[in-house]
């Protein structure tokens, strides 16, 4: 085996050992040879890792330079009264939890803006908490500040006047947002666990989110303003009784029994469940409660209406549909995703599916009493050999007689 290094200085001093596009690899003795590749790949995804971390890291510094924030006329917290939550990302499960603290802040006289995204437009709109809803282009927290928040609505958005600005992110912070707070010039802008240099941010809550679900960071918003009501908060999103009668009209629904909604789909597909899982799950709720009616969620239409032994497919028109098919359940059964937190809206039974990572257990967890969460084996959903036992386990802890 001949290999070729070289090595690189970072601007901290720190000596990487980078593999190079002219090694050769000359394999005599397979197994020693094929672990000593797997630890040179391990390296080298760390030290890729590494490099784009620090590159992301120094563009945020040079932003909060070049961007600098004049000195805003500080308000003490009980006097803020006007608010610009900020939700220009696309996590619909998100905008969700977020939704937590409206109306404890509409009832202390706080009025409400959020800068939304149009793919999660749905989940403001038409709530009576809030005072009115931007919307612009989904940002990555990589994207440079540009166009995609036209300049004519930040001149608007500066013109309000905010007393406050939430930065609601609790991992990076987009290198747009420098720019953004000084452009809008709130009096007060809130951030999540930012690093000290990062002097935008007049208030900068530190939250432990390996110990506290992703609701404490609201509970932390409402306990700075001095609002009560920390420790009441439910989520809240609002939609046509129409949408809720076209579910109720659906056959599945006029027979009295107990309903199991099953959601096969998360944001990514190595989350999502396989149909052979979804299948067995079906047949082992059956095996409990003959008379129980399943209904399989399906928006992506993957499944002709009776694909699923012993359960009913439904094609979801919209998400609204979805909520509304939820609220009517018995039991949630889904992977990580939105759909866990429509369930822990309506305070439904749910067995939430979630890979073992202790960045995400806690955080983003059910969060609610009704709310059970089970771990998979594996990290793809659906190579677990032991998950349809591990839910079928779980339902027992809920009534399906």
């Amino acid at each position: 085996m001949i290999l070729t290094f070289k090595r690189s200085r970072t601007i901290f001093g720190l000596f990487i050992l980078e593999l190079t596009n002219s090694t050769i690899l000359k394999i005599s003795r397979p197994v020693k040879d094929m672990k000593f590749i797997k630890k040179i790949r391990e390296l080298n995804r760390k030290r890729n890792y590494f490099k784009k971390r620090l590159k992301y890291k120094i563009a945020l510094y040079k932003a909060t330079k070049k961007w600098h924030r004049e000195p805003s006329v500080k308000i003490s917290p009980s006097e803020v009264r006007t608010v610009l939550m900020i939700r220009n990302e696309g996590k619909i499960g998100d905008a969700i939890v977020s939704t937590c603290i409206l109306r404890s802040m509409h009832e202390a006289g706080i009025s409400i803006d959020v800068l939304a995204i149009k793919t999660n437009e749905m989940i403001f709109s038409d709530n009576p908490f809030i005072r009115k809803i931007y919307l612009t282009e989904e940002m990555d927290y990589q994207d440079r500040y540009n166009h995609a928040i036209p300049d004519d609505l930040i001149n608007t958005l500066k013109e309000n006047n905010y007393d406050l600005m939430i930065d609601t992110g609790i991992w990076d912070t987009g290198l747009y947002m420098p720019h953004m707070i000084q452009a809008i010039s709130p009096k007060i802008s809130l951030g999540f666990n930012k690093e000290k240099w990062l002097s935008h941010y007049d208030v900068n809550i530190r939250f432990n989110h390996y110990e506290h679900h992703v609701k404490e960071i609201y509970a932390r918003i409402i306990n700075y303003l001095g609002v009560p009501g920390a420790s009441q908060q439910r989520y809240e999103v609002y939609y046509k009784q129409s949408i809720t009668d076209e579910v109720k009209a659906i056959d599945f629904f006029k027979k009295e029994s107990k309903k199991v909604i099953i959601n096969m789909y998360a944001s990514h597909n190595d989350r999502n469940l396989t149909p052979q899982q979804t299948q067995e799950i079906i047949s082992g709720v059956l095996s409990k409660n003959n008379d129980a009616d399943i209904m399989v969620l399906d928006y992506k239409k993957n499944f002709i209406n009776d694909f699923f032994h012993g359960a009913y497919v439904y094609h979801v028109p919209s998400f609204y549909h979805a909520m509304a098919t939820i609220n009517l359940a018995d039991l949630v059964i889904s992977p990580d995703t939105a759909v866990v937190h429509v369930a822990a809206m309506y305070d439904k039974p749910l067995i939430g599916i979630y890979r073992d990572i202790s960045d995400n257990n806690k955080l983003w967890s059910p969060g609610y009493k009704n709310g059970h969460q089970i771990f998979t084996s594996t990290f793809v959903v659906g190579e677990d050999a032991l998950l349809v036992d591990n839910v079928l386990n779980a339902i027992d802890k809920f009534d399906l007689n």
